[in-house]
């Protein structure tokens, strides 16, 4: 498929997107019913295709853990700990995080130099609030060795002053759903997408994140994930050093 080659492309193409991404909003449901993961779905990028099957609801095992389950619960938002030098948000990023994030800060004032991320995805609006709040704080981010950073998560990690994604770590993209699953005319649908890709658009650029990276989103149905490997990210600078 070939890439877009401008910003310009970018947003013509996030444009076309709309009528088709109204329809999920219209009525599907992006989070698929429990079960068994796909095989491979928590592979490094080398080992697995690059679009796999997208669970919100669940995460690798820990790395190195004897008799470890291949997939644990992800929690259903985000639990926010501080260790050595670290911020851990982990879970998925569910309406109202961002505020419990920043009410988390005032409470605890963290003297952590970086933030790890370990989440699935979920809410865009409070994924973007929270980068905001992780740049203005010049937090690094990281994404370890068994953790995912998946959806709505790399809007985090682009946050990071300096952005690491280490070797096992898996990133991944798709096209987002934004609100609640409720019936509304297509046109306000559409209205309503627009402005929240022109949002995530100006993040991305604040950010210092190449716009192509919204093609590989924007090509990946909600119900799958496309996962970038560590070259790709270094190309479209969502990583400033990977592992």
């Amino acid at each position: 498929m070939r890439m877009f080659s401008s910003p310009r492309q970018v947003i013509r193409a996030v444009l076309v997107a709309q009528v088709a991404m109204a329809a999920i909003i219209i009525g599907a449901d992006l989070i698929r019913a429990p079960g068994a993961a796909a095989p491979g779905m928590f592979a490094p990028p080398a080992q697995g295709p690059s679009v796999r099957p997208y669970r919100p609801d669940l995460r690798p095992g820990q790395p190195g853990t004897p008799g470890a389950p291949a997939m644990r619960p992800m929690p259903e938002r985000l639990e926010f700990t501080e260790s050595d030098d670290a911020i851990t948000l982990t879970g998925q990023i569910a309406p109202g995080d961002a505020d419990r994030f920043a009410a988390w800060i005032d409470e605890t004032r963290p003297q952590a130099s970086r933030v790890s991320l370990d989440s699935s995805g979920g809410s865009v609006s409070d994924a973007l609030a929270i980068g905001r709040t992780i740049r203005a704080a010049s937090w690094a981010t990281r994404v370890d060795n068994g953790a995912v950073c998946l959806s709505a998560c790399p809007y985090l990690l682009a946050a990071g002053t300096e952005r690491r994604v280490e070797q096992g770590g898996i990133v991944g993209v798709h096209q987002h759903y934004f609100g609640q699953n409720t019936i509304l005319p297509a046109f306000m649908a559409i209205n309503d997408l627009q402005r929240a890709q022109a949002s995530v658009i100006d993040f991305l650029s604040d950010m210092g994140v190449d716009l192509r990276i919204m093609s590989y989103a924007l090509r990946t149905p909600p119900e799958d994930i496309n996962i970038l490997d560590p070259a790709l990210m270094r190309d479209l600078r969502l990583t400033t050093d990977s592992g």
